[in-house]
């Protein structure tokens, strides 16, 4: 039969053998766990060995690129530095520029306040000088114009005077002006037969005036006047004044019908056919009516039937187409020299040059 333990050994002893064995027990347990954290803290240093041979290269790696980058870095910073400089010199010299505009713009400136006070006189001086303008004018009207046109018509009655005085007319004649010739220039013609003793003369257009030349050709000369006249009425009514002064033997008034030559409405040159040596032209007519430039005509087809001394004059030189007229004749036909006759209604005389 087995004995208790505790009988042989005794309590406390046995209490000691298993504090002892609890013990052992322990310690095993603690070596089982000590070998268990050594394992793991050997894995541990394994893992933190390889992540400090990671951090080395990495280090490594990093030490060699930093003096790369700050190379890097310093050339950026050269360049920045460079272009910092270029664009600090540039705006100096827009600042530069800008000053010498600004002092430009202020001189301009000046210069404008001047001529705008400059201009704020003269407007001062041509409200004055309309005023003054305005009370001359008023005197014009009311005393100077008046007496200037007493004078003319005193300068048309003396012209007619000397008229009458020298050809006598032996009927009345109607009143010349308006539409018909002004004594001043029919005075001019008269004197020009009386000196010249012309055997053929043309006048385009007839009326009084052509009564006045055939006096003038009666008194001074052996010649004879062509009349040229569009309008069968006036043709009637010439020819009835022209025989009552009996003057058919030295006028005669030719009806010639306007036709077109050149886009210019004349007379039909079947009229002259017949006409040669022709020694003054008396240019008259057509009328402004029928169109514009209507008396250009006259030098290009009559010139042909002249003498190498005729002498064309121009009636109503005062009018725009009467200028116009004689501008194109000087220029178109070089042989004919210009002079300027003072008339009522203006006149000009053409005079062919010696060859």
């Amino acid at each position: 039969m087995a004995l208790p333990l505790f009988g042989i050994v005794g309590w406390p002893v046995a209490l000691q053998l298993a504090l002892s064995a609890a013990t052992l027990a322990a310690l095993a347990a603690a070596v089982v766990s000590i070998r268990r954290t050594d394992g793991k803290a050997l894995r541990t240093e394994q893992r933190v060995k390889r992540q400090e041979a990671k951090l080395a290269a990495v280090s490594s790696d990093l030490s060699a690129l930093v003096p790369r980058l700050a190379a890097q870095v310093e050339s950026a910073a050269d360049g920045i530095r460079a272009e910092v400089r270029d664009v600090v010199a540039t705006l100096g010299e827009d600042r530069a520029e800008l000053t010498v505009h600004t002092r430009t713009l202020q001189e301009h400136s000046a210069t404008l306040r001047e001529h705008s006070s400059r201009l704020q006189e003269q407007s001062a001086r041509l409200a004055e000088l309309s005023k003054a303008v305005s009370r001359i004018e008023k005197v014009l009207g009311e005393k100077v114009l008046p007496e200037v046109r007493a004078r003319g018509d005193f300068s048309q009655v003396e012209a007619m005077i000397d008229l009458r005085a020298l050809l006598e007319p032996r009927a009345p004649l109607p009143r010349l002006r308006n539409w018909a010739a002004s004594p001043d220039v029919l005075r001019l013609l008269i004197e020009h037969i009386a000196t010249t003793r012309p055997k053929l003369i043309v006048e385009c257009g007839s009326g009084s005036s052509s009564v006045w030349l055939g006096y003038a050709v009666e008194k001074y000369g052996a010649g004879r006047v062509v009349a040229l006249e569009h309008d069968e009425r006036f043709v009637r009514t010439s020819r009835d004044l022209v025989a009552a002064h009996g003057l058919e033997s030295v006028v005669e008034v030719r009806h010639a019908p306007l036709v077109e030559w050149r886009s210019f409405p004349w007379y039909d040159t079947a009229a002259l056919a017949d006409l040669t040596d022709i020694e003054l032209v008396f240019v008259d007519g057509p009328p402004q009516s029928v169109g514009p430039l209507a008396r250009y005509p006259a030098v290009p087809l009559l010139l042909p039937h002249c003498a190498p001394s005729v002498l064309f004059v121009l009636d109503d030189a005062k009018r725009e187409d009467e200028r116009e007229i004689a501008d194109r004749w000087v220029r178109e036909f070089p042989e004919l020299t210009r002079s300027v006759f003072p008339a009522e209604k203006g006149a000009m005389l053409f005079r062919r040059s010696a060859p």
